[in-house]
């Protein structure tokens, strides 16, 4: 007689991981992107930190949780406090969690490295391009902590030059860990290219939305400077701390 009970306890195990990874990863996701915002009036849209942990998520846990954790959790976010996002956010930041986790999946195994460094470095001239095209409007941003119903306190001002001076210095910074090779290589190209997937993402819904008369007025392109920027940031916390997490698994 066959006993089956050891396999069926470990199928238990691998169905109740699989929720806890989508539960956790979703969350992660949320509750950063809810933590930290800046405010962009051009778009009635925001910044956060959200990438980071979708990067996290997709890097650790596979394009599966990836996509589903950043597609929700970033969702939920928006549902909150940006709701006329809710729908694109869903559609982009997933697709975003699933390249992330695949190319970074395939790039480990040995796949295609050539074709994906050059679009990193399509990334990095598209944000030094954006950047020094959105310097010269001379605006600022807002800094906030939370989310409007909460009633933080703005915590300051920031002018869009400073950011641009970030931004150029997180893309060199990441550009020169992608042409190494290792596994922060392969996470930093996989982090920039589902970035740049992010990036147009959202252009091309408010646009839409722009199209449609749903949010008359706005300007999707002043958009572009704070979503690249917030995928270097992202991307910046998130290799590193992949890589800790996997060196201490070890």
């Amino acid at each position: 007689m066959t006993d089956t009970s050891g396999g069926a306890w470990n199928a238990s195990y691998r169905t109740a991981r699989t929720i806890v990874s989508f539960g956790l990863g979703t969350a992660f996701v949320a509750v950063l992107t809810m933590v930290f915002r800046l405010d962009i009036p051009a778009t009635k849209g925001y910044f956060n930190l959200g990438d980071a942990a979708i990067f996290i998520s997709a890097l650790l846990m596979g394009p599966a949780v990836g996509m589903f954790a950043g597609g929700v959790g970033s969702a939920i976010a928006d549902i909150i406090g940006y709701p006329i996002f809710a729908p694109g956010t869903l559609v982009v930041k997933g697709i975003e969690g699933f390249l992330a986790g695949s190319l970074y999946a395939k790039m480990r195994k040995g796949g295609s490295r050539k074709t994906s460094l050059a679009i990193a470095g399509a990334l990095l001239a598209l944000g030094a391009a954006t950047s020094l095209a959105i310097s010269s409007l001379g605006s600022e941003l807002a800094i906030a902590l939370g989310y409007p119903f909460a009633q933080y306190s703005i915590v300051g001002v920031v002018g869009i030059d400073l950011w641009v001076v970030l931004l150029l210095i997180f893309g060199l910074a990441l550009f020169y860990v992608a042409i190494r090779k290792g596994e922060s290589s392969s996470a930093t190209i996989a982090c920039a290219v589902a970035g740049l997937e992010m990036v147009a993402g959202y252009f091309l819904y408010e646009q839409l939305l722009l199209v449609l008369g749903i949010l008359p007025g706005i300007v999707p392109v002043a958009e572009v400077f704070p979503n690249i920027a917030q995928a270097l940031i992202g991307t910046a916390v998130a290799v590193p701390s992949v890589g800790q997490i996997l060196k201490a698994k070890r």
